[in-house]
């Protein structure tokens, strides 16, 4: 606004507006720096701010640009740079160079971010149309896309996170009788889809108006001879029948309204003009039902599986410009023979319906044609016998001369009668019918025109197929030809990655070689994971055992993000490229653990073998006690060691057990064994040998033994001396074979006990087993072994507590690490309070440590229990102690309850409180299960009674038993029992058990007595089963009683093979004669008492 006081700010402009191009021309010249023009005449305060922060961040911010040639020279020179040496000749020329596994493209991968983020669909993009953003491609479907991106290309990228995978969609096309529709509702419905078939939905938009479904296999060929007849049966209901009735009683017609049909609109024409002759369908059409799919719900969240779309390469090229892309197509190819042995069968079952219809109608016609000339016979003669009979009365008045003359005219008049009839009905010449057509005709037919299909429908799917390549659909091809689980099992292993790694489908991982790896952690310029060199792979399939690398052992590294992972092999680099999410999800790999193994058995066992193989296998060190020295002497010949080692093997002297177990120390100090670990072949075999080993704490964490018998060794040995590979002579004769197996086996037994006792790693396998079995075992065995080490190692560092389970632990060790619960369960006392003592096993299954210090509990679910929490069960967050030593009951035994008073006068105090003290449950306790507790000793009346009086005696020590108390048992000598008791008491089992079986039985000896023969046998079972008679006598007389049943079963026999008629040698059971010699040679023998004796 004018006036004077403006006149101050228009004057600070002018000089402004004077003095800036100065300062302006100044700025640039000098420091290159280009000021910013803002206009701020016009705009709010924050719309100046913001306006402001966006053209200075502006020449900050990542800039994108269309890719260019030079760029793509680019790539390709890095690329040739970056092939490692060892993958040159084995890589593999890929499918397409696009999409290759060197391209650096961005978060969306090769699919089009604009129509993803737009229209949430997943669309292959195009590499001509491509463009640069952050030093990473980005393929787009149109121009249009991909300037959009250009503008704003943080828009259409993901803030934070990987992009959302939209719902999977595919289409599934191939020939008619390809089984689409069988196995599309297959996938749909294990894969949670809708199933969407084309041609169904089509004749659902017009059936409302057609009322029939339209298309050539819908159409029946019109039948002559129906159509004859049902105009036939319409002309006699014409005749007979009016639906007006006039006085006269003849019928009155109406004209019949004609019902319209019903107009169809454009599109409807369109669509029935498709299905009946396969116009093809206008935009406007497809416009109405394809986008729906898309971009509506329910589809638009589920996805969805299209049946029968696109049939040709303009329905293809539509899908591509609406944006309407599948994940993939699913191409169901089949040949010509599968397609007909398909379709062939029920077209010919319904050509055989029609024809017996046919031939029915026919025969139906021929009867009712010849129904309908006997009635005009029978009419017509009627006729003429009326006007016979009307001439006959009209001569009735004439002479008996004249009726002479008319009885011989009648006669004559009754021939004329039939002769007029045979003129005037003559017989039809039966009317040529059209020959019916052969089954054999009627099926070379068929297959023409399901050949003439089949031909059609694949020049228009090799046609779908090029367009499909054209716009970078991918196809998965599927031979529909085999029995449906075999496609089916193909169709979901070329789904997987569209399937179950959907969640990695806008991954990438870069392989690379290890020397680029080894530079690219050098540098800082990635960093390694949090896998080390564990293999991904490798771990998500369970395996404990890091794999090897070093010289000699390649690794196979990749790029994911910003860091590099190592795989074991090509095969697990291919499945870690494939799907890196799902093995990326799995925890944080265990500390790396040695495996310490030793093997041990009879010689020829194949400890070597198995000991090399691991070697190889797992990198470990393999250590005999040969192999020790050797490398001792080679190593270190001067330490005093060596010298001592070498003069014994010069005087040839055996080197005793202290030195080689010496030797074997300082090979075990490589690095080898402290990384990878060892298995020692063949050692320890002594005593001796395992304490000395103790002693130097060298301790396999398990000790497997290969267990085979004497014959199998001295097998073993004599193949191996004849063996082709045996290069030179060896002291392996059977004399020092059987040498070694003896002091073998009278060793052997000690180092079991001992590793059984002390370490509890003892392991026995069959050796005699195959070479693939062994090898599973031992390696379950040592993985087992690594993967508790590891799992105890890692909750003892994140302080929690650890099972010991299989920890090489000792019974003394343990003991002098017990914690404050001693060997009683501390859950089954913070629980239920109840002491339950753990120390009458020695196994430490149920056994952890915590803190420090180990605790023992009652059983898994206890367990389980302290190892989630506990901390709730130790002090100072324990709700009970464990009362002091004096306090705590302790089972008595043998002198230690001599001359002691047992409490509540001997009975069982437990069996009472459960009976809640009642009269009938005052039972006498056992004299050998008694416990004190408080320096009083109570009588329990079983086991389960008195571990149950050990858990909670305190409930159990204040009881008081009533005045009167049931008389007490005391026990009679057997032989002061009357008979009967006796009887019961000593002989009635055997007895019972005897007769049991006699009467199973029923035997009959030949030629004895029924009641005879079941006397011998029950005699023959109380000696067989007689526990008082040694093993040898019971199994001698079980041989004779089942000699005996066997002869008792002759009779059986012989009844049901013996007939009445002779039959002839050759027709007889093969063994009917020896039976029958064998039933007549016990004649006249019979049983004595010698012979059961």
């Amino acid at each position: 606004p004018d006036g004077p006081e403006m006149d101050g700010f228009k004057q600070k402009i002018r000089d402004f507006e004077k003095e800036f191009p100065s300062v302006q021309a100044t700025i640039s010249g000098n420091t290159l720096v280009e000021p910013l023009v803002i206009d701020i005449e016009e705009g709010a305060v924050e719309d100046v701010l913001q306006n402001t922060v966006k053209k200075v961040e502006e020449p900050l911010r990542y800039q994108s640009w269309e890719r260019s040639g030079i760029d793509i020279d680019e790539e390709d020179e890095d690329n040739e740079n970056d092939i490692p040496e060892e993958e040159e000749e084995e890589a593999e020329e890929e499918e397409d160079p696009s999409r290759g596994k060197k391209k650096h493209l961005g978060e969306t991968n090769h699919f089009c971010c604009v129509s993803l983020k737009e229209n949430n669909v997943l669309a292959p993009g195009n590499p001509e149309t491509a463009a640069m953003y952050r030093e990473k491609i980005y393929y787009f479907t149109s121009i249009e896309n991909k300037d959009k991106f250009l503008e704003n290309p943080a828009y259409y990228l993901p803030k934070t996170k990987t992009p959302e995978t939209p719902p999977i969609r595919l289409m599934i096309l191939g020939q008619k009788g390809a089984g689409k529709t069988l196995h599309g509702r297959h996938l749909a419905k294990k894969l949670g889809l809708f199933h969407i078939s084309f041609q169904d939905r089509l004749q659902e938009l017009i059936i409302s108006k057609t009322k029939r479904k339209i298309g050539p296999e819908f159409e029946e060929e019109p039948d002559p001879v129906e159509e004859e007849e049902e105009e036939e049966e319409k002309e006699e209901d014409e005749e007979n029948e009016g639906a007006i009735i006039a006085p006269d009683g003849s019928t009155v017609d109406v004209p019949e309204e004609e019902e319209s049909e019903p107009e169809l609109t454009e599109d409807e024409e369109a669509i029935k003009a498709n299905l009946e002759s396969d116009e093809p369908l206008p935009a406007e059409v497809l416009d109405n039902i394809l986008p729906a799919w898309w971009h509506k719900e329910p589809f638009k969240s589920t996805g969805f599986i299209l049946e029968g779309f696109p049939r040709t390469g303009d329905e293809v090229r539509y899908l591509a410009d609406m944006g309407l892309y599948t994940d993939a197509s699913i191409i169901l190819s089949v040949n010509d023979a599968d397609v007909i042995g398909r379709l062939l069968p029920p077209k010919l079952d319904a050509w055989k319906i029609k024809r017996d219809k046919r031939l029915a109608i026919k025969e139906k016609r021929k009867q009712k044609a010849k129904k309908k000339r006997e009635a005009a016979i029978q009419k017509r003669r009627n006729e003429l016998l009326r006007e016979k009979e009307e001439r006959r009365l009209e001569r009735k008045d004439i002479s008996e001369e004249e009726e002479l003359g008319e009885e011989e005219e009648v006669e004559e008049e009754e021939d004329d009668i039939e002769g007029v009839l045979a003129e005037e009905f003559e017989e039809e010449e039966g009317e040529e019918e059209e020959e019916e057509e052969l089954e054999e005709d009627a099926i070379d037919r068929i297959r023409n025109d399901l050949n003439e299909v089949y031909d059609a429908d694949t020049n228009k799917l090799d046609g779908v197929q090029e367009t499909l390549t054209e716009i970078l659909i991918p196809r998965l091809e599927v031979d529909g030809g085999r029995k449906p689980h075999i496609v089916r099992y193909m169709l979901n292993k070329k789904l997987r990655p569209y399937v179950e790694f959907r969640h990695s489908l806008f991954e990438r991982v870069y392989p690379i070689g290890e020397n680029l790896a080894q530079r690219m952690l050098q540098y800082g310029y990635k960093q390694p994971s949090r896998f080390g060199r564990w293999c991904p792979v490798k771990l998500k399939d369970g395996d404990c055992i890091q794999p090897i690398s070093g010289p000699g052992y390649p690794t196979y590294p990749c790029i994911y993000r910003q860091h590099i992972y190592y795989l074991s092999s090509l095969e697990a680099r291919s499945e870690f490229i494939e799907d890196p999410m799902t093995y990326l999800k799995q925890s944080t790999p265990k500390p790396v653990v040695p495996i310490r193994l030793a093997v041990i058995g009879p010689p020829k066992a194949g400890k070597t073998s198995l000991s090399k193989r691991l070697a190889e296998e797992y990198g470990l060190l393999r250590l005999s006690i040969g192999e020790a020295l050797r490398l001792l002497i080679s190593n270190q010949p001067q330490s005093e060691l060596g010298i001592k080692i070498t003069d014994c093997l010069k005087t040839g002297a055996v080197v005793p057990d202290e030195l080689a177990v010496q030797a074997l120390e300082m090979c075990l100090l490589d690095m080898k064994c402290q990384t990878r670990g060892y298995v020692l072949d063949g050692y320890p075999l002594t005593k001796h040998q395992v304490e000395l080993l103790t002693e130097r704490s060298i301790i396999p964490v398990r000790v497997v033994e290969l267990d085979i018998d004497n014959k199998t060794v001295m097998v073993r040995g004599t193949k191996d001396r004849v063996s082709e590979d045996r290069v030179y002579p060896m002291h392996d004769s059977a004399q020092i074979l059987a040498s070694k197996l003896a002091a073998y086996k009278n060793n052997i037994e000690e180092v079991r006990k001992w590793y059984q006792d002390e370490h509890r790693n003892y392991v026995s396998l069959p050796g005699d087993e195959s070479k693939w079995w062994i090898w599973n075992s031992v390696l379950e065995v040592s993985k087992s072994s690594v993967c508790q080490i590891q799992t105890y190692l890692q909750s003892i560092a994140d302080g929690q507590a650890a099972s010991i389970n299989d920890m090489c632990i000792t019974p003394s060790e343990f003991e002098d690490r017990l914690g404050d619960y001693n060997q009683y369960c501390p859950v089954s006392l913070a629980l239920h309070n109840e002491l339950i003592d753990c120390s009458t096993s020695k196994s430490l299954q149920y056994a952890a440590e915590y803190r420090g210090h180990y605790y023992k509990m009652a059983g898994q679910k206890e367990l389980d229990q302290f190892l989630a929490t506990p901390e709730k069960f130790i002090p100072p967050l324990a709700p009970n102690k464990l009362p002091s030593p004096e306090l705590l009951p302790k089972r008595c035994h043998g002198d230690e309850i001599k001359d002691k008073t047992i409490e509540l006068e001997g009975y069982c105090p437990v069996t009472y409180y459960c009976g809640k003290c009642r009269y009938e449950y005052i039972i006498p306790g056992n004299p050998e299960l008694v416990v004190r507790y408080k320096n009083k000793y109570y009588s329990c009346a079983t086991e389960e009674k008195l571990l149950q009086f050990m858990k909670s005696p305190e409930q159990y020590c204040i009881l008081e038993l009533p005045h009167k108390l049931p008389p007490r048992e005391e026990p009679l000598p057997i032989n002061a029992l009357p008979m009967l008791g006796f009887m019961e008491q000593t002989a009635a089992s055997a007895i019972i058990t005897s007769l049991t079986s006699v009467g199973n039985l029923k035997p009959k000896y030949p030629f004895l007595t029924s009641s005879k023969s079941a006397l011998v046998y029950v005699a023959y079972h109380l000696k067989a089963f007689n526990p008082r008679s040694s093993d040898y006598v019971r199994k001698k007389y079980k041989k004779k009683l089942e000699k005996f049943e066997e002869t008792c079963h002759l009779i059986n026999y012989l009844g049901d093979h013996m007939t009445v008629r002779y039959r002839d040698p050759n027709d007889r059971p093969s063994d009917f004669d020896n039976k029958l010699e064998t039933f007549f040679a016990l004649r006249g023998i019979e049983p004595t008492s010698t012979w059961i004796a």
